[in-house]
């Protein structure tokens, strides 16, 4: 109790803390700054490659979609790291792109129908975990990309979803984008937690 207070200041009494101030940059944990920046390039990489070539090999296009996944899935859960922990909803949207692009690897002879479907529930599952992660979590920094990669994985989801015929071309480039976008961002916020630690 504050010495106003105690005297019975009627003031005192009404008044309101401050409100808690907000997470900012500096607060981020950069300990894993690299692994950020180093899959952030790997998986702008892999973007860029599906971007680049047009594929008429459903097992290649489909190695290079299981690598950017699980790079994809590594790289959203390091890029979280914060003061109050990543939720659970990050850490199971990580872990699922990991084990989709597992699946696709593993998977012999895959078709492109089940490639189509296998990404595109992971990318839609991961997108909405992603925007409730971002919802929730709006006094973290960088609250504002989570939410537009996580609604830019709810579109690319519901596109490969509605469409899981189209050709390998129109495939590679959904993914492409996706992984490119995220690796750029990845890298972004790698280099700018290593330059506030430093």
């Amino acid at each position: 109790m504050t010495p106003d207070a105690a005297r019975g200041n009627p003031e005192s009494l009404n008044a309101v803390p401050p409100p808690p101030r907000p997470i900012e940059l500096r607060d981020l944990d950069p300990s894993g700054w690299w692994l950020s920046v180093v899959g952030g390039l790997a998986l702008a990489a892999l973007g860029a490659w599906m971007l680049a070539n047009p594929f008429r090999s459903v097992g290649v296009l489909a190695a290079l979609v299981g690598a950017s996944l699980i790079v994809s899935g590594i790289v959203e859960v390091v890029a979280q790291r914060g003061p109050d922990g990543l939720g659970l909803a990050a850490w199971v949207g990580g872990g699922l792109l990991v084990v989709a692009g597992a699946v696709v690897l593993a998977w012999p002879d895959i078709t492109l129908w089940a490639l189509a479907v296998v990404t595109g529930a992971s990318l839609l599952v991961i997108g909405v975990c992603a925007v409730g992660v971002a919802l929730t979590h709006r006094s973290q920094p960088g609250w504002q990309a989570e939410l537009a990669l996580g609604t830019l994985s709810i579109v690319v989801g519901l596109a490969v979803l509605a469409w899981p015929d189209a050709t390998l071309v129109i495939l590679a480039v959904l993914l492409g984008v996706r992984a490119l976008v995220v690796g750029i961002l990845a890298v972004a916020t790698g280099w700018q937690a290593h330059r506030l630690a430093t």
